[in-house]
């Protein structure tokens, strides 16, 4: 038997004191963190400069 590496992302966001629970996973193998984060902004994620990785609901919000 085989173990893989499922990489995972949760969102950074925090709402009085509480943090998204967003989470997503890459349903296929990834070769690397770029091949995962390009996936990522396809479907509305961000990585803001200071770090924090934002879900898709968050990241529209503080683009405003």
């Amino acid at each position: 038997m085989t173990a893989g590496v499922i990489h995972t992302i949760r969102c950074d966001q925090t709402i009085d004191g509480e943090q998204c629970n967003q989470e997503w996973y890459a349903p296929l193998p990834m070769a690397n963190h770029r091949e995962l984060r390009a996936h990522l902004r396809k479907r509305g994620w961000r990585r803001k400069r200071d770090g924090r990785d934002l879900c898709p609901d968050h990241a529209q919000e503080t683009a405003r």
